[in-house]
């Protein structure tokens, strides 16, 4: 019988695995080319980070073998809570796992006054948070190389003193501040921007991280920075209706959009807007 029990230290290069094997899976059964696999440095300190900030929210399912079948992590920060991972192996799909690791999850935000979730477009996993109370907002997804971008010259490299605006910004834009994960985000090979006074923004590689900003004309300010110094190709994701503002500048960029999963929210949390959320940290 599968057994639920919190994640330990010791759990974090399996539950990885088990994390890359539902995603690729999931990208095959799309009849999308597998993505590279990530750095598992970068994976596991993800991992650890919920170990330290949320082991109340940190679940695995094992099997009577010993081996992990699914993994669950949902953090709560200054009364907002967020699911950022549910995966569970392929051979143990629709055998309740995920249900199970889900209602643990969101047992750990019980008394939150807003949630957000951050959500494929596998229908299962619609279905499981629709059912949960969350209102859903389809998403696109942005990627190309960008073309003809230029940067704003008000846009720098992220200080040590940017983090209480940053913290500022959070409140407005989703009521609680991300504090200590923008550090490791950088610890994960992230770089962080920040426009003076009213907003920042986290990026790795081509992937724009998150965009958060007190107006519009900021944040399409940074993710115009952002595409500026993409390497190679860019990716942005969680682009909802209300995100106007990040939809023209990719269009602008000549990147191509396609329908993508969904950004799910229950409560209160704040106005967001402008805002790309974290898929880690939402």
């Amino acid at each position: 019988m599968t057994a639920f029990r919190p994640l330990r230290e010791d759990d974090v290069p399996a539950a990885h695995e088990v994390s890359l094997a539902a995603f690729e899976d999931y990208a095959r059964r799309r009849g999308d080319a597998v993505p590279p696999r990530p750095d598992p440095r970068h994976a596991h300190i993800r991992l650890r980070r919920f170990l330290t900030a949320d082991p109340g929210g940190s679940w695995v399912a094992e099997e009577p073998d010993g081996m992990l079948s699914g993994v669950g992590l949902a953090l709560l920060r200054a009364g907002l809570w967020g699911l950022s991972l549910l995966v569970v192996d392929p051979a143990r799909q629709s055998d309740g796992i995920g249900r199970e690791l889900l209602a643990r999850a969101l047992a750990y935000g019980e008394q939150a006054r807003g949630a957000i979730i951050l959500a494929s477009s596998d229908p299962r996993a619609l279905r499981a948070y629709t059912r949960a109370g969350f209102t859903m907002h389809p998403t696109a997804a942005a990627q190309g190389r960008p073309r003809g971008v230029v940067p704003a010259p008000e846009v720098r490299p992220f200080e040590p003193g940017d983090h209480a605006m940053a913290a500022d910004v959070d409140r407005a834009v989703r009521g609680a501040p991300h504090g200590e994960d923008l550090d490791v985000l950088a610890t994960q090979g992230c770089r962080l921007l920040a426009f003076p006074d009213r907003g920042y923004a986290v990026l790795r590689g081509g992937e724009v991280k998150l965009i958060a900003a007190h107006d519009e004309e900021a944040a399409a300010a940074l993710l115009r920075t952002a595409l500026a110094q993409a390497e190679g190709a860019a990716v942005v994701e969680w682009l909802t209706g209300r995100q106007q503002w990040a939809t023209d500048v990719v269009v602008a960029a000549g990147l191509a959009l396609e329908p993508a999963g969904a950004v799910f929210v229950r409560g209160d949390v704040g106005r967001f807007l402008p805002y790309l959320p974290s898929g880690a940290y939402l």
